[in-house]
């Protein structure tokens, strides 16, 4: 197995601190990666210096400490400003980026061994990786154009977000049929692919796929009341709910995936109001109150709704 060193030529970033550099999104301006988990550890967009050379495209940036980001690699398809603790990773031949991302994934894959109390500052350079040799012969003919046209909208006429203080207080109960989930410990669950949605804050929920029978109806909301809590997602199938879980059914109207997420944003800005010591349990939440944008009847504008929803990036893939 060979050392990432042998592999990569490694040197350290710009370490420039970014409360001292003007935050821009001109079209000139230049990545800011810092040690962040998240965004291919973007953290901001600067202005570009005059003094000083951005990197370049195609290298591989590596958090060297920091609560969360150390340990973990990205490819930078742009040339970038780097923060403090940020190591640069030029590869040594020419390797296309299917295959930098897949040395990226194997570096993250040893974020484990970092952490805030021990950076990887003085390791890094030692970290051991799989045989160049054995490389997936999948990796090189993966189709990284896949996503290519995910971020755009539905439709392209714009719809203006109107003013929230204008919109009318709804309790849940008004809206939703509001039914608990039930509990299936994992030692009885069945091979298969239902989904079963947990208290969980990602994957729309889904912890686990079962050979259960749904217990719950498709195009309706789950919403956790325990565990991560307030975290709402529309659900596109029949699942099965854990007994964390409450599911609301639409009263008198069909849900979309368009409003349901609308719906979904704003069920969980009341996330503020619960939490360990004060769960948002059944009768809490049919009492809850959401507001919404209205007809001149004094309707849900479930058009509206689902509109604005489809002018956002990203709404083609609904």
């Amino acid at each position: 197995m060979p050392k990432i060193s042998e592999i990569f030529v490694l040197q350290y970033g710009h370490s420039l601190e970014l409360n001292r550099l003007e935050q821009s999104d001109g079209p000139d301006s230049v990545n800011f990666v810092g040690r962040a988990a998240r965004n291919n550890g973007v953290t901001a967009k600067v202005k570009r210096i005059a003094a000083e050379k951005p990197a370049p495209a195609g290298t591989i940036t590596v958090a060297l400490g920091g609560q969360g980001g150390a340990g973990v690699a990205f490819l930078q398809p742009f040339p970038y400003y780097c923060g403090r603790d940020v190591m640069i990773l030029k590869a040594r031949k020419p390797m296309s980026d299917q295959e930098k991302l897949w040395w990226a994934t194997c570096i993250t894959a040893n974020r484990f061994r970092f952490g805030f109390g021990r950076q990887a500052n003085r390791t890094l350079k030692d970290l051991m990786l799989p045989d160049a040799m054995k490389v997936p012969a999948w990796v090189n003919s993966a189709n990284l154009d896949r996503y290519q046209g995910a971020k755009l909208p539905a439709h392209t006429k714009p719809v203006l977000l109107t003013a929230p203080k204008s919109w009318k207080p709804l309790a849940l109960q008004d809206l939703f049929t509001i039914k608990k989930g039930q509990r299936l410990t994992k030692a009885d669950m069945l091979p298969g692919n239902t989904p079963y949605v947990g208290a969980s804050d990602t994957g729309n929920g889904i912890t686990a796929r079962i050979g259960q029978d749904p217990i719950h109806e498709a195009r309706t909301i789950s919403v956790s009341y325990n565990g991560s809590v307030a975290e709402a997602f529309f659900q596109p199938e029949a699942y099965w709910a854990t007994d964390d879980v409450n599911v609301l059914y639409p009263k008198g109207f069909q849900l979309s995936a368009a409003t349901g997420l609308f719906l979904c944003t704003l069920i969980r800005l009341e996330k503020y109001r619960f939490n360990y010591g004060r769960k948002w349990h059944l009768e809490r939440m049919r009492e809850s109150i959401i507001r919404l944008p209205m007809t001149t009847h004094q309707k849900p504008d479930w058009d509206y709704m689902e509109q604005f929803v489809k002018a956002l990036p990203y709404s083609s893939q609904i």
